[in-house]
């Protein structure tokens, strides 16, 4: 394993990725315009209110509709109450620009559980641009008449703890959580599934790498139900894997406060070391996707078409 920036294990500088700027526009045909962003709640810091800063100005350029969250909402002791301090310093006093004032929908991250996770949920009730009505859930999003997304925000901290629980780790069935899963993937009509979570399934991230209680519960649901995209964080940095002759495109995108190594592997697309978030544009037949850094590059862009 290689450590590194890098794009099939070829290092790019900076001076080599397009400005976003001059490179994305409201002009996309795209109904669904959507940001992407994990392990961001470092409390109002330096690197956080860069990724922010960058947040506005593409959310001015391509009208944003929501935001998604892949956890560690809050780094690094979670929240107390609904009115612990930190909703100010970590979210309300830094995405306050009117572009930002969307629809957010958090999931939970390791980080979150070591305050009260269920107080995230809570705080849905005093702020209407919090939506987060359960640890794990789902909503549907209409790209137009005749097509919608099917987004299910996992709670994989919890999962996987209730895996480990288990004394027969062959009746996962009896989770309720994964019950709740499958049977939602098993009976989804929707065109597009996208599934975010905090714990990557793959990844080459020098911290933390693949998680094996996932490659066991939600992968196999991936393959069997063709979800399209499987969007995680909890290793701060980007990536890009897919695995030969499946349908699941598995994306990272751990950097929206704090950036590290990444590597690459025989799965890896792309990968990349940066601050950012991830920006997809949703049409009927087509997803774009894109690696927005925070100094206001491209860092990746990529192509998903459906013909289905």
């Amino acid at each position: 394993l290689v450590w590194l920036s890098c794009s099939g294990g070829k290092v790019r500088s900076d001076n080599n990725f397009p400005v976003a700027n001059n490179t994305l526009s409201k002009k996309d045909s795209a109904s669904l315009h959507f940001f992407v962003l994990g392990d961001w709640g470092f409390n109002g810091s330096k690197d956080q209110e860069k990724v922010e800063s960058e947040m506005i100005q593409i959310s001015k350029l391509v009208g944003l509709n929501f935001i998604l969250t892949c956890g560690d909402n809050f780094q690094y002791a979670g929240v107390k109450s609904i009115r612990d301090t930190l909703w100010h310093s970590n979210f309300e006093n830094v995405y306050n620009d009117s572009s930002l004032l969307v629809p957010w929908y958090p999931s939970l991250g390791n980080h979150d559980y070591r305050g009260d996770p269920d107080t995230e949920v809570e705080y849905s009730t005093i702020n209407k641009h919090w939506v987060m009505p359960g640890r794990y859930y789902s909503f549907v999003k209409e790209i137009n008449s005749s097509c919608s997304v099917r987004f299910i925000v996992l709670d994989t901290y919890g999962l996987m703890q209730d895996y480990r629980k288990l004394t027969d780790k062959t009746k996962y069935d009896s989770i309720v959580q994964y019950a709740w899963f499958k049977n939602l993937l098993s009976q989804a009509s929707e065109k597009w599934i996208i599934v975010t979570g905090h714990y990557s399934v793959f990844s080459t991230g020098y911290r933390h790498g693949d998680t094996k209680e996932l490659k066991i519960l939600i992968k196999p649901l991936l393959d069997e139900y063709k979800v399209d995209f499987y969007i995680s964080g909890h290793d701060h940095d980007f990536e890009h894997v897919r695995e030969k002759d499946k349908s699941t495109d598995y994306i990272v995108t751990g950097t929206g406060g704090s950036a590290r190594l990444v590597g690459h592997n025989d799965k890896t697309v792309y990968a990349l070391s940066a601050l950012g978030f991830t920006y997809i544009s949703l049409a009927q037949d087509s997803a774009k996707l894109y690696f927005i850094t925070s100094d206001g590059f491209i860092g990746y862009s990529y192509l998903r078409r459906k013909n289905n």
